[in-house]
């Protein structure tokens, strides 16, 4: 399920929950709730390296029009801004990538097969060239993207505090977000340098309403070697092409 970004570069000021719950104007678009966002968005870009865990729920709709849920977790390390290992095991996937700066590999334990792909660049850079070439769309890329597209700030409908909330014993602050599409709430922690706790996303596009919810859990001192960030075939592994959308 992919998440337009609308975090923004703006200027960013400490704020308070008085704060984050006022607003001088009758904007259901709260400018305080946005730059919480903003700010969380820029101290995640500015992390060295990091380690999250995310439980994961998520709907799905049967043909009979039923709705149920799966649930899952995904791990994401990333190191030096290009270096990236991903593990997604849920109750219908189960997949590992690897990314060296240089090379992403996607690989299925099950199945034993893996596909690799030339692609150079920073985290994010890399993670936006193969969802346009590739049509690959990788969990957690949210987090990279935080406050990199200004256009999406005219789209929101509503940016509001809801309030204190507890997530895995800590406080966070949740705030509430419309635009077009997609419903999504985010916790925050009242930390100096704010993290995710949690993300919900509803699309409200669709007739049923699919929401995916993800709560974390940070590490931000990995204790990672950099031959975890390349992958080497075992036994029995089988390449596979990873054909480009064009073709």
């Amino acid at each position: 399920m992919k998440l337009k970004s609308i975090w923004l570069g703006l200027a960013l000021i400490p704020l308070s929950v008085t704060a984050l719950a006022s607003d001088a104007s009758d904007s259901k678009v709260n400018p305080k709730v946005v730059a919480k966002a903003v700010e969380m968005g820029k101290h995640l870009r500015s992390l060295q390296k990091a380690e999250v865990t995310a439980k994961v729920t998520h709907d799905v709709t049967l043909e009979s029009g039923h709705k149920i849920q799966a649930q899952g977790t995904s791990q994401m390390v990333f190191v030096d801004k290009n270096k990236l290992y991903m593990n997604i095991d849920s109750e219908n996937i189960t997949r590992e990538y690897f990314y060296d700066g240089k090379k992403l590999t996607q690989y299925s334990p099950n199945l034993q097969y893996y596909t690799t792909v030339d692609v150079a660049g920073n985290t994010l850079e890399m993670l936006n060239q193969v969802e346009k070439y590739y049509g690959l769309q990788l969990p957690l890329k949210a987090l990279f993207q935080l406050g990199s597209d200004q256009a999406e700030l005219s789209k929101l409908t509503l940016a509001a505090y809801v309030g204190p909330s507890k997530i895995n014993g800590q406080v966070c602050d949740h705030l509430a977000f419309s635009q077009p599409g997609v419903d999504w709430q985010l916790w925050v922690s009242r930390a100096e340098k704010p993290l995710p706790c949690k993300l919900v996303i509803t699309k409200t596009d669709e007739s049923s309403q699919p929401q995916t919810s993800q709560t974390f859990t940070w590490n931000l001192n990995p204790k990672v070697a950099a031959s975890e960030f390349t992958f080497k075939p075992g036994k029995g592994d089988i390449a596979i092409p990873f054909k480009k959308i064009a073709e």
